[in-house]
C-alpha cells in the first residue's frame, strides 16, 4: 500500500469519528435546554406515583389532553401512538399524558382512552393529580398556555370544549430539562402543507430522540452500548493504520505495540458487543426495518450487504487476527508478512463497517428523515 492510499484510508476511517455534522449526529441537535421542569408528584392510570427523580435517567415525551376532549386532543394523541410505534425498541423512552381534567377524568377512564390508542403501558403512562397543581405545572414548568373556560351569559361553552390546553408535545432529557416544543398535529391556518410540515417535525422530534437516547456522562461510558462497541471498532481500526504507517517508516517496536493495541480493542468490541446484545437487549437484535422504514429498498440492500459481509470477515479474521500476533511473538517476520498481507486489509475491513452499519442503522435514519 503507497502512502497516498494509506493517507485515503486514514481519513476514510477517522472523518467519520470526527462528527460535528447532522449526517453523522443523526440529525438536527436538540435545541439547548430551556430549563428543568421542576418538581411534581403524579400518579398514573394504574396508581403508581410519579416524581422528576423517577424519570431521571429517561428521555420523556410529555402531552396534554382529557378523555371528553372534541378539540385536538384525538390528534395529538394518534401522534403519540405513532411516537409509540416507531420507537418501539427504545427501552428508555416513555411517553406520558399528563389530563388536565382529573376531575372527571378517573383511572378507569384514563385506561380505556388508552386501549383505543393501544398505548403499551410499559412505555407509555398517563398521569393524574390535582387539577389547580396539573395547570400551575403546565404553565410555570412547561411554560405553555392553559385555562378553563366558564360559562357566563351569553357564553355557551360546548361539551367537549371545557378547556383550552396545549397540543404541543414536549421533548424532556435524561437530566429533566425541556430540549425542545414540537406540534401535536398540523397547524389548521397553515394550508395544504401543514400536514406535511407537521409530520417532518415529528421525524426529527424521533431523530431528537435518539440524539438524546445517546448521550452519557462520566462512568456510562464504560457500560457497553452501541455507542461504545462503534468507537472500539474505530479505534481497532486507527491503530491498524497507524500500524502500518510505523511498519513502512521501519518503527518495529512502535508497529508492535499498535497491532496489539489492534488486537485489544478488537477483544474488548467482542466483550463489549457480545454484553450488549446477550445481556443487555436480552438477544433482541436491532433491526434497520424498524429503524429506518421510510428508507429506500437499495439502501436496505447496501446496509444488509454491509452488515453480512462484515460479520462474516470478523468470524474469519479473528482466529488469523491471533495467529498474525503469535508469528510476530515468535519472530517468524517471514510467514507473519506473507499471512499480513491477506489479512490487514479485511481486518481493516471489518473495523471500518463495524463503524459504517452503526452509523446507518442508529445515525442515518434520522439524518435523511428514514425514521
Amino acid at each position: 500500500m503507497n502512502r497516498s492510499s494509506l493517507l485515503l484510508a486514514f481519513l476514510t476511517l477517522a472523518l467519520p469519528l470526527l462528527g460535528g455534522c447532522r449526517w453523522w449526529t443523526g440529525g438536527e441537535d436538540p435545541a439547548e435546554p430551556y430549563g428543568q421542569v421542576g418538581n411534581f408528584s403524579v400518579r398514573d392510570s394504574q396508581g403508581e406515583t410519579w416524581t422528576p427523580e423517577r424519570l431521571k435517567g429517561k428521555v420523556w415525551v410529555a402531552s396534554f389532553l382529557f378523555t371528553r376532549c372534541l378539540g385536538g386532543c384525538p390528534m395529538v394523541t394518534s401522534t403519540m401512538a405513532e411516537i409509540q410505534k416507531r420507537t418501539r425498541d427504545r427501552q428508555d423512552l416513555l411517553l406520558v399524558s399528563f389530563t388536565v381534567d382529573p376531575a372527571r377524568d378517573n383511572p378507569d377512564e384514563l385506561n380505556q382512552f388508552a386501549q383505543r390508542f393501544e398505548a403499551d403501558p410499559a412505555r407509555w403512562k398517563f398521569f393524574l393529580g390535582e387539577e389547580a397543581a396539573i395547570h400551575a405545572m403546565i404553565r410555570d414548568q412547561f411554560k405553555l398556555g392553559i385555562q378553563r373556560n366558564e360559562a357566563a351569559p351569553g357564553k355557551e361553552v360546548k361539551p367537549g370544549f371545557e378547556i383550552d390546553h396545549p397540543l404541543k408535545l414536549v421533548l424532556v432529557d435524561k437530566q429533566g430539562r425541556i430540549r425542545g416544543y414540537f406540534p401535536g398535529l398540523p397547524d389548521e391556518n397553515g394550508g395544504p402543507e401543514a400536514a406535511a410540515e407537521q409530520a417532518d417535525a415529528i421525524r426529527k422530534l424521533r431523530a431528537q430522540v435518539d440524539i438524546l437516547l445517546r448521550e452519557k456522562h462520566g462512568l456510562e461510558w464504560l457500560v457497553p452500548s452501541a455507542e461504545v462497541n462503534a468507537f472500539l471498532n474505530g479505534l481497532a481500526g486507527l491503530f491498524l493504520v497507524g500500524g502500518l504507517a510505523l511498519i513502512f517508516s521501519g518503527h518495529k517496536k512502535a508497529h508492535s505495540l499498535a497491532m496489539l493495541c489492534a488486537v485489544l480493542c478488537s477483544a474488548l468490541f467482542l466483550a463489549s458487543y457480545l454484553t450488549y446484545h446477550l445481556a443487555i437487549k436480552s438477544g433482541v437484535a436491532t433491526s434497520f426495518a424498524d429503524r429506518a422504514p421510510l428508507a429506500p429498498a437499495g439502501i436496505r440492500y447496501l446496509y444488509l450487504a454491509i452488515l453480512l459481509t462484515h460479520t462474516l470477515l470478523a468470524v474469519v479474521i479473528t482466529p488469523l487476527a491471533l495467529r498474525l500476533v503469535w508469528l510476530g511473538y515468535r519472530g517468524d517476520f517471514a510467514t507473519h508478512k506473507r499471512l499480513a498481507r491477506w489479512v490487514y486489509p479485511w481486518w481493516l475491513y471489518v473495523a471500518f463497517t463495524g463503524v459504517v452499519v452503526y452509523w446507518m442503522l442508529y445515525r442515518l435514519p434520522g439524518a435523511a428523515g428514514w425514521n
